[in-house]
């Protein structure tokens, strides 16, 4: 596990401004209380395979590259959904990306 950062940040008190910015985002656009959880990669996520089904196996995890959106995930926060932030989906613009608490089989939180 890993202690708590935001890529690209360029020291502790930075990943903190960019983080608590990030939830307060996200509590405005979306009308949800955030928690003050910090998640570090959500597992398992449900994804669509062939013939309709779900299989479980996605992963969001916080500085690697989201397979959905091709962007570096940067921070995953804790509401009425998991909510995956991006540059473009949750920090600095547009709505985060919803992940239903059914779709994760496991949650890491930083340490």
């Amino acid at each position: 596990m890993a202690s708590f950062f935001v890529p690209a940040s360029k020291d502790d008190e930075q990943a903190e401004q960019v983080w608590q910015a990030t939830k307060k985002f996200a509590e405005q656009q979306l009308g949800w209380k955030v928690s003050d959880r910090r998640i570090y990669s959500l597992s398992g996520l449900a994804r669509a395979a062939q013939a309709g089904r779900r299989s479980g196996g996605g992963s969001a995890v916080v500085g690697e590259i989201d397979e959905r959106q091709d962007e570096l995930v940067l921070v995953i926060l804790e509401s009425n959904a998991y909510l995956v932030c991006t540059q473009n989906r949750g920090v600095d613009r547009g709505d985060p990306i919803l992940v239903g608490r059914e779709e994760v089989q496991q949650v890491i939180d930083f340490t």
